[in-house]
């Protein structure tokens, strides 16, 4: 399915950058003051990127993710991960999921080491919007039907291995975790999202008013 991109505006050829010069890229940037128009980076650079190294380096920024505290403001780690989830980077991870040149076990093990980010990094610091917006980010293609489950293919399988990924992220003892998960199973349409929810709902009778028509809302494929 095509994007639409703003006119690129910078070329950058990273296929050679090491894994630190790869976390400088996303990570090492000024956040604009809120008095100026919003303008990220990401909207209008042009990269050129080797999709095996970059989606590796993804698996291991996503497990040992924590190292980004003590090197980038929490603005620049912000800004980082909205760049990762959208596809407007061309390097992005939600991008490098979708690549065609990679075989589909190498970006299922991107897409799983997720779960290590949000128990890792987001349970402890859930920034501001980029980590509840995450899997709104890679799930809305099955929302507004650009994928769906009944066509087979990689559009069933990354759903599957989305769903089971958002399942373990529904399990961390973090309510950001739990809420961002919800929201991504409320776009995802996957057939056991209903169930899952149903079980989550029942093993968490403390839940709030708020979190649990929250939860019913993401069974019922309904939140915005």
């Amino acid at each position: 399915m095509p994007y639409t991109f703003r006119m690129r505006t910078e070329s950058v050829d990273i296929s050679q950058y090491s894994f630190d010069e790869f976390i400088t890229f996303l990570f090492d940037r000024d956040w604009p003051p809120e008095t100026e128009k919003f303008d990220p980076w990401y909207w209008h650079t042009d990269v050129i990127y080797a999709p095996d190294l970059i989606c590796g380096y993804y698996v291991r920024l996503f497990q040992e993710s924590q190292f980004l505290q003590e090197r980038f403001s929490k603005l620049q780690i912000e800004e980082g991960f909205w760049a990762i989830q959208v596809p407007n980077l061309d390097c992005s991870a939600f991008r490098i999921m979708w690549e065609p040149d990679l075989p589909f076990a190498v970006r299922e093990e991107c897409v799983r080491t997720m779960a290590d980010l949000f128990k890792n990094l987001f349970a402890a610091e859930p920034l501001d919007t980029s980590v509840q917006m995450w899997w709104d980010s890679l799930c809305y293609d099955w929302h507004c039907g650009n994928r769906a489950r009944e066509r087979g293919g990689e559009d069933e399988r990354m759903q599957d291995v989305i769903f089971q990924t958002l399942t373990a992220i529904l399990a961390l003892d973090s309510d950001i975790c739990q809420k961002a998960a919800l929201h991504g199973l409320g776009h995802l349409h996957h057939p056991e999202t209903e169930n899952l929810i149903t079980s989550y709902i029942a093993q968490h009778p403390d839940l709030s008013k708020e979190q649990h028509e929250y939860a019913l809302a993401a069974a019922k494929f309904e939140v915005q």
